[in-house]
């Protein structure tokens, strides 16, 4: 079995962690692959640092006559979906779509097409499989994604903890860009939380187009740390003593089974699938709203309420441990035989 990834972006946020994590569980089972990519990209960066095989895809007509043969195309983003479709037409290679943001796929008459001839359709959550099987009028499997192991050397978090100088931490990993992610409502739930936490601190850890505005909001108050990208995140995921995700829409959120991985208690919203990861306060507590005081209220409740912290916290981690990369890993091999036996049937078939 050979797969091909197509995964098209420049950046590296969850849905680039994801491919990875796919690859490296496909690669422990000695499944051979290679990630279609474009030059320059992080993606590419980390996966050839992992002895992953790369294909880079430069010119669109000179990239399909000369890529390797493949059983599966994988389409990881939507622009890689066109480029599955060309394949399958230039070589009669099935591929899969897994989407991972709840938007509505454009209407256009190639979109239909691109998603109407996938072999499999895939939502990494219950909402996103429901909202893009609606539109399609396909049927579409849900695939969790997996959390992510990351390092969290005990002296590193201790020495992120002293550096930021208070207690205690409330954090946030994720691209800042606030019509998604929605810092803004966290930096002025965390201004109402000061009145009763003056030594608490708010950390963002990443970068994004709206770091500016987020700055002015913050009032130069040196409490609100933006820590900017980090490539030990798990460290200072780590250092967190609650994990905050305001987001106005997400697909799943990973970012949140990373932060129960590493036992960080979590108040999410109810965006998406976040609910899925979440529960109703099984795994951590949901805020169903952007009011700033919603938020200042769990938040101070996840730090007062010490019996419930643990025990959201012990469910999440276990939560976390049964959402791995083996088992993501598992559900994707399932569906790669699916769509090879199925077409093997249809070639022996087309041959009688």
């Amino acid at each position: 079995m050979h797969i091909l990834h197509v995964n098209f972006a420049k950046s590296f946020r969850g849905g680039e962690r994801q491919t990875l994590n796919l690859m490296e569980g496909l690669a422990q089972v000695g499944v051979a692959q290679t990630l279609v990519c474009q030059p320059g990209s992080e993606l590419r960066t980390r996966a050839e640092a992992l002895g992953m095989r790369t294909w880079l895809a430069r010119q669109p007509l000179s990239a399909h006559m000369n890529a390797p043969r493949a059983d599966i195309v994988h389409v990881h983003e939507a622009r890689g979906a066109y480029w599955a479709m060309i394949e399958h037409v230039l070589r009669g290679t099935r591929y899969l779509i897994t989407r991972r943001i709840p938007n509505p796929v454009s209407g256009s008459v190639v979109n239909n097409f691109v998603y109407r001839r996938a072999a499999e359709l895939v939502g990494v959550s219950r909402d996103v499989s429901a909202r893009l099987g609606e539109q399609t009028g396909h049927p579409v499997q849900t695939i969790l994604d997996s959390c992510t192991v990351h390092a969290a050397d005990p002296q590193r978090v201790a020495a992120i903890r002293a550096e930021l100088g208070g207690s205690p931490i409330i954090g946030h990993v994720g691209a800042l860009q606030d019509h998604h992610k929605g810092q803004s409502i966290l930096i002025a739930a965390f201004l109402q939380l000061v009145d009763s936490y003056p030594d608490a601190r708010l950390v963002l850890v990443g970068d994004g187009p709206d770091k500016d505005a987020f700055q002015q909001l913050a009032r130069k108050d040196p409490r609100i740390v933006f820590a900017g990208f980090q490539q030990d995140v798990g460290a200072w995921l780590a250092a967190m003593d609650v994990f905050a995700f305001p987001s106005r829409e997400e697909g799943l959120g990973s970012s949140v089974l990373d932060a129960m991985l590493l036992g960080v208690p979590v108040v999410s919203s109810a965006a998406g699938g976040l609910p899925e990861l979440i529960g109703a306060e099984q795994r951590g507590l949901l805020v169903d709203g952007t009011e700033p005081q919603q938020w200042a209220t769990a938040i101070r409740r996840m730090l007062e309420d010490a019996a419930l912290r643990e025990r959201l916290r012990t469910a999440a981690l276990a939560f976390a441990q049964e959402h791995d990369i083996a088992h993501m890993t598992a559900q994707y091999l399932d569906l790669y035989r699916k769509i090879i036996s199925v077409d093997a049937f249809s070639r022996s078939a087309a041959s009688t």
